[in-house]
């Protein structure tokens, strides 16, 4: 009687354990925020400020509320010499992830015309992506089932108060069956900082797919001076 009892006990706590672990994981955010854009009819002349392309975008998220002021542009990929697609950005306070995505005018800078087979690219943010190698440059190609992505650059410095975007950094991600929308609102950052704060900071970058696969993690270095 006395091991059936004790087996009745051990039972309980488990079920009671279970209740209490689902309740904790139910409770938990892992809803990324959404960035709502207007339809509008903008131009982004090369080398200009972000602020027109930020006209008519706004962010909600579920836990955090309003996060509009918090929505950054991500980069800018052209499509044509006339054309471009613009990336945002938004992060919630869990560190959850938003991306939307639309499409502008596009003018280049009157003094100096790119040539034509480099009008296609991106522009980022930061402009790193001039700095990387020809090997870092190669498209990423699935391999397997977890996803894969890449950084444009795997440290950064910038000055105290200075704003600093986690998606700017973030080169591509590809996976064998996911696109790459749907992998960018799962792109996940580890690792506290504080751009106010001098010192260095240590943040992991992965992606995980609609199968729960992960892709190997990347630890970036960010120093604030």
């Amino acid at each position: 009687m006395k091991h059936r009892g004790l087996a009745l006990v051990m039972a309980a706590a488990c079920a009671v354990l279970t209740v209490i672990a689902a309740f904790i994981y139910l409770r938990q955010d892992n809803t990324p925020p959404e960035i709502k854009i207007e339809e509008r009819d903008i131009t982004y002349t090369e080398g200009e400020g972000h602020d027109a392309l930020m006209e008519g975008v706004s962010a909600v998220d579920k836990a955090d509320g309003d996060l509009s002021d918090k929505v950054f542009v991500s980069k800018i990929v052209l499509t044509s010499e006339d054309s471009a697609i613009v990336y945002y950005g938004v992060m919630d306070d869990s560190k959850n992830i938003g991306t939307a995505r639309r499409r502008v005018n596009y003018k280049s800078q009157a003094e100096e015309e790119p040539p034509a087979e480099e009008t296609a690219g991106e522009v980022g943010a930061e402009g790193m992506e001039g700095n990387m190698s020809p090997e870092q440059m190669e498209p990423l190609e699935p391999n397997g089932p977890k996803p894969i992505m890449a950084l444009t650059t795997e440290q950064m410095t910038i000055k105290a108060g200075e704003n600093f975007d986690p998606l700017s950094i973030v080169r591509d991600a590809v996976d064998d069956k996911d696109d790459k929308n749907t992998l960018y609102q799962h792109i996940h950052t580890d690792g506290t900082y504080d751009v106010r704060t001098r010192g260095s900071y240590e943040i992991r970058y992965y992606v995980t797919d609609t199968d729960g696969n992960a892709s190997d993690p990347i630890i970036f270095t960010l120093t604030v001076e």
